[in-house]
């Protein structure tokens, strides 16, 4: 999977006193003008962001290797689709997550005199898999074009942005304009610590195997021009589900005693942590939004049940670009913050510790939209 931070991409053109060719001045209104497009794009991640891989923090890191780029028109106060511009990924083809990135792309292309925006869209390598292709036709309008899972897949990292309108006319064949790059989907981290070993449920002890966090609906679809949701799935969705059959309990038969994991990513001692993207859900009034669960085997019976609150509310939206993080996770790679101090033992990790409620901290890279300060109960 991957995560998450802005793109900025600027199209920008050459000069009015550059030379297009010979027969410019000659182009009478509604032909074909011939207009060089200079393209700059700029992936602003700030430290880092996630695109095809796991979910493992706050860090911003980006891991765009195909950037697609669209041309739409005014017409009758719409625009709508005309073309796709072919870029090759516009130097965008990262096998691993990178930080900010940047990139210039050149063309000569003609278009018809006539008011346009541009929409860009990042995607990660086999996000072909994951959504639909974009399938448009003279027709498609641009605030209407859909973002769509495939059936039964789950989302990944994709950003989207929507230049201002650009006007190409006999006396107007140069513009620069900037796009910025939104992330189109949301993020979700669950870091718990000391999970029980064993929970009471109808006069038995029944070994916990499972920690779920559930979202109401699982989100589908998304509109790409302002990245607001569109559809759902009716039914709750488990996002991201913890199987703690690879950890051991400790000596007193309470709690799994998970080491300080290795690899990709670094935790507290005796914690667990998964992530996962979401397409944006609309809030459902009087529901929760999210829960954590606990389980045996059986995940449709809850051993425990923990309420999510975003500030005051219980029945908050789930939005694009925004980070909703039950426990602080601000770094992949080290359990500091990113801050290291050699010779202490502080961290700024801090899992929610599911042995009692607490208020759970989100701190969050300043590439997100919003910070969401969660508690459970």
């Amino acid at each position: 999977m991957a995560i998450l931070a802005c793109g900025l991409l600027t199209f920008s053109a050459c000069s009015n006193d550059d030379a297009f060719n010979e027969d410019e001045t000659n182009v009478t209104a509604g032909e074909t003008r011939n207009v060089e497009l200079t393209f700059n794009f700029s992936v602003n991640s700030g430290e880092q962001t996630r695109g095809g891989r796991p979910l493992y923090s706050s860090e911003a890191l980006q891991q765009v290797n195909a950037m697609k780029v669209y041309v739409f028109k005014e017409s009758g106060g719409e625009y709508v689709y005309s073309e796709e511009i072919n870029g090759n990924n516009f130097g965008f083809n990262n096998n691993s997550a990178q930080g900010t990135e940047s990139h210039s792309y050149t063309l000569t292309d003609k278009l018809t005199d006539g008011t346009y925006k541009f929409l860009a869209v990042g995607y990660e390598e086999g996000y072909s898999t994951t959504f639909k292709a974009l399938t448009m036709t003279p027709t498609t309008k641009l605030s209407e074009l859909l973002l769509e899972l495939n059936n039964g897949q789950n989302a990944d990292e994709v950003f989207s942005g929507v230049s201002e309108a650009v006007t190409v006319n006999a006396t107007s064949t140069s513009f620069n304009v900037g796009v910025e790059l939104n992330r189109v989907v949301a993020g979700i981290l669950g870091y718990f610590k000391n999970v029980p070993f064993k929970i009471e449920n109808g006069g038995k002890m029944v070994q916990v195997k499972h920690v779920l966090v559930n979202v109401i609906k699982k989100g589908t679809s998304a509109k790409l021009a302002d990245r607001t949701a569109n559809g759902v799935d009716e039914s709750k969705y488990t996002i991201i589900d913890i199987n703690m059959s690879s950890y051991s309990q400790d000596g007193d038969n309470n709690w799994y005693a998970v080491a300080a994991q290795s690899g990709d990513v670094a935790t507290v001692k005796n914690s667990v942590l998964q992530g996962a993207y979401s397409l944006p859900i609309a809030a459902v009034a009087s529901s929760n939004t999210l829960e954590v669960v606990l389980t045996g085997d059986d995940k449709s019976t809850a051993l425990k049940t923990f309420k999510v609150k975003d500030v005051d509310s219980y029945d908050f939206a789930i939005n694009a670009n925004h980070f909703y993080s039950l426990g602080q996770k601000k770094t992949d790679d080290g359990t500091n913050g990113g801050t290291p101090d050699p010779g202490t033992d502080d961290d700024d990790d801090d899992p929610i510790d599911l042995s009692k409620d607490q208020i759970i901290t989100i701190t969050v890279n300043a590439n997100w939209s919003a910070i969401h300060d969660l508690t459970i109960e």
